[in-house]
């Protein structure tokens, strides 16, 4: 730090608004930057969240157990580790399943904690293929809160603030946060936005469909939380249209079958059954795909990675790029080589070739179906990208029975395949999409245009983001027990103000039209500044303080993410980071260790720039300041 002709610096401040996953990573990246780049400034860090610190709203404590994450124990962490590409110093740390090995010894040895006690049973049986309940993963988020805040430097003081922004505006020499119910406002010289996933304002779709359902006396519930979603409208017995089969339709399911005392036993045989308690309504499952996201794998990684990224790259899709051309299939041998190299080097007995000589002549085949049909004699051995996205393939079905049957023999042999190592070409091809993600995340920011980037985040969810097993297999009961019904493919819904209810049609049943009084939208709102909920956003934008990109997402600069105004300036001390941010959907809280995650480099860098301003920062002649900064109610 150099020294200033007025002597002492005064202390400078940051606020962080938002305190889940993704607020909790930019603080731990934040404090481990600061002996280098701050050094023994003193440092104010103001954390601003209603919702508990680490977990935030998505994954508070307070939320139903039957709710569970939908990643593996094993592959969850806020910690960076020895493959991160960070200029910010490693800090390494317990995956969720390190996390519940140690917590569950304290138990058993009685030194665990009040926190701890009542997931004794859970954390005894959590290993590395276990999905936590999502109260467990809030336990693990705000243990590593704790830790990164006990961990900072002695020159810095973190304050938590379980209230939010309302405001932010521009004082003479600093910024000027006001927090609901407080007075003053706190004074600080630079903010990170940091919210995660926030309520939208229905879009006029919607708002037509609201009108709609209110004409007729329909039940109709918009996109949200699912968590936090009022279901009583949902009659026992009664036809529900669901639009969308993903994650948000597994979380409705749960909550209208365990959740209304339903349960699931296994027969004599080994399968898995649903006993109904009467109260579930039957929920017709709608979406573009007419199935389910994929089941998460059931095993571990073992043996060599697959060398990613290969074919799709920064500089590949840069030269896509410049000319014209689409990266689609770049992606696509992206995926393929990765399939192939895991199928080569851990299940050779499956094909007929050396990998060497395979590679070299996949690497420079333009159409490498030949090779592959002589290299890998059985098809389910190889990729095949369009049957895996569509698998309907656009077939038309007899009656809905058959459509059902078909259905229940497509889910029963994806849960077998995902939970069967001997097709780990499988997971070496959701790790080929984490690559290409990757990637996708780097244009984004240096400000790069990435063609068709919701078909890429749709298919990557489809495919590498569906449910844990069970809670597929579980799915799977409850659609033989009649619970659940498919409408198949290109499922389109709308209002018949002549009948006055909903209307449902396939294609994959050209003569069947389905209706139903009540519809769910079992999806996530799309990131809006236009239509967001959040006051804070609202107030920014009113004011032509912030602006939309072309998603709609909360514009910022490349490379740097300051918030950039209806002008085109970017503020010199705002920042954000996250889903509803452009080029954010790469920085969420948890990642997978040891796979070089990209929010660990977009956090590091974000906090690095943050800092860099902070050390550019003078002296102050207003020593009210550390009085304004202490407001009264915060704890460390």
């Amino acid at each position: 730090m150099p020294d200033h002709p007025s002597g002492r610096l005064r202390p400078v401040a940051v606020c962080i608004v938002g305190a889940g996953p993704g607020g909790a990573s930019v603080l731990e990246r934040l404090l481990a930057n600061v002996p280098e780049l701050l050094g023994d400034r003193p440092l104010h860090v103001h954390v601003v969240d209603p919702y508990p610190p680490g977990a935030g709203r998505v994954w508070r404590r307070a939320q139903s157990p039957l709710l569970w994450a939908n990643s593996l124990a094993a592959d969850i962490t806020l910690f960076t580790d020895e493959v991160s590409t960070i200029k910010g110093p490693i800090r390494p740390g317990p995956s969720l399943a390190e996390w519940a090995r140690a917590r569950a010894g304290e138990l058993r040895e009685g030194r665990g904690t009040d926190e701890l006690r009542p997931f004794a049973v859970e954390l005894a049986a959590c290993g590395p293929t276990s999905f936590p309940s999502r109260p467990l993963l809030s336990t693990y988020l705000a243990w590593f809160f704790r830790t990164a805040v006990e961990g900072a430097p002695a020159n810095v003081r973190v304050i938590v603030h379980q209230t939010t922004v309302v405001d932010i505006t521009d004082g003479p020499r600093r910024q000027r946060v006001q927090l609901a119910g407080r007075r003053p406002a706190l004074q600080v010289d630079a903010v990170i936005l940091a919210q995660g996933h926030l309520d939208a304002e229905p879009t006029p779709t919607e708002r037509e469909q609201i009108r709609f359902a209110r004409r007729h006396g329909l039940a109709y519930i918009p996109t949200g939380y699912t968590a936090d979603l009022d279901l009583d409208a949902l009659r026992p017995g009664e036809p529900v249209l669901v639009r969308g089969i993903g994650l948000a339709f597994v979380d409705l399911m749960v909550r209208l079958s365990h959740g209304r005392g339903g349960t699931f036993e296994r027969d004599a045989a080994g399968v898995l059954r649903y006993r109904a308690s009467g109260r579930e309504p039957l929920l017709l499952a709608a979406s573009r795909r007419g199935v389910p996201y994929r089941s998460k794998t059931g095993y571990e990684w073992v043996g060599e990675r697959p060398p990613l990224p290969r074919y799709f790259t920064v500089e590949t899709a840069r030269a896509a790029a410049r000319a014209g051309a689409d990266v689609w299939p770049l992606i696509g041998k992206e995926l393929a080589g990765a399939h192939y190299h895991r199928l080569f080097t851990a299940h050779r007995e499956r094909t007929t070739m050396e990998w060497a000589e395979f590679d070299a002549r996949f690497a420079a085949a333009a159409d490498p179906s030949e090779l592959i049909a002589r290299a890998v004699p059985d098809p389910a051995d190889r990729f095949d990208r369009a049957l895996l996205d569509r698998p309907v393939q656009g077939r038309p079905f007899a009656d809905e029975d058959t459509l059902q049957e078909w259905m229940h023999a497509h889910i029963e042999a994806d849960l077998t395949r995902r939970h069967d190592p001997a097709y780990s070409q499988d997971l070496a091809v959701i790790h080929a999409l984490l690559s290409v993600y990757g990637v996708v995340l780097r244009l984004q920011d240096a400000g790069e245009p990435v063609p068709d980037p919701a078909r890429l985040l749709g298919f990557f969810s489809y495919l590498a983001s569906g449910p844990p097993g069970p809670r597929l297999e579980e799915l799977l009961a409850l659609a033989r027990a009649g619970v659940i019904r498919f409408l198949g493919e290109d499922v389109e819904i709308s209002g018949d103000e002549d009948a006055g209810d909903w209307l449902a049609s396939s294609a994959s049943l050209p003569d069947v039209r389905v209706r139903a009084r009540a519809l769910v939208e079992a999806r996530l709102p799309d990131p809006s500044l236009e239509r967001t909920r959040d006051a804070l956003l609202r107030r920014l934008a009113a004011r032509g303080e912030a602006c939309p990109d072309a998603t709609g997402r909360l514009n910022t600069r490349a490379g740097d993410r300051r918030v950039v105004d209806v002008h085109g300036d970017a503020h010199p001390g705002r920042f954000a980071v996250g889903y509803g941010v452009a080029g954010g959907a790469g920085s969420a809280g948890f990642s997978r260790p040891r796979f070089d995650a990209p929010a660990f480099r977009v956090n590091d860098a974000l906090v690095r720039g943050v800092l860099d301003h902070l050390r550019g920062i003078g002296p102050a002649a207003d020593r009210a300041l550390d009085r304004l900064e202490l407001v009264t109610g915060a704890t460390q």
